[in-house]
């Protein structure tokens, strides 16, 4: 994997930061199976999977959080100008 704050070559989901069994029940529900199918859907595409299957447990957290998963960083430390264009990439999916 790679990315701007260096995240990991960990092959589980479960073994990402921010995804713990729930998420990643969720995104394999979705058809996101591994580490490299989230890294080629990208995080506004998951995001939007598991949204419309699972609406009323999503929320723009778990948007930060896939983008945190694939920086391996928590979702709270990414920087604002990334949870901003993330949630401009959203609005404009």
């Amino acid at each position: 994997m790679t990315g701007e704050y260096g995240a990991t070559n960990r092959l589980e989901l479960e073994d990402l930061k921010n995804l713990g069994p729930v998420s990643s029940r969720q995104l394999k529900a979705v058809g996101i199976n591994t580490v490299e199918q989230l890294e080629a859907a990208g995080p506004v595409q998951a995001f939007y999977l598991v949204a419309d299957l699972f609406p009323s447990e999503t929320s723009v957290v778990f948007l930060y959080a896939l983008q945190g998963a694939l920086w391996d960083v928590h979702w709270n430390a990414l920087p604002p100008e990334e949870k901003e264009r993330l949630r401009n990439e959203a609005r404009n999916r």
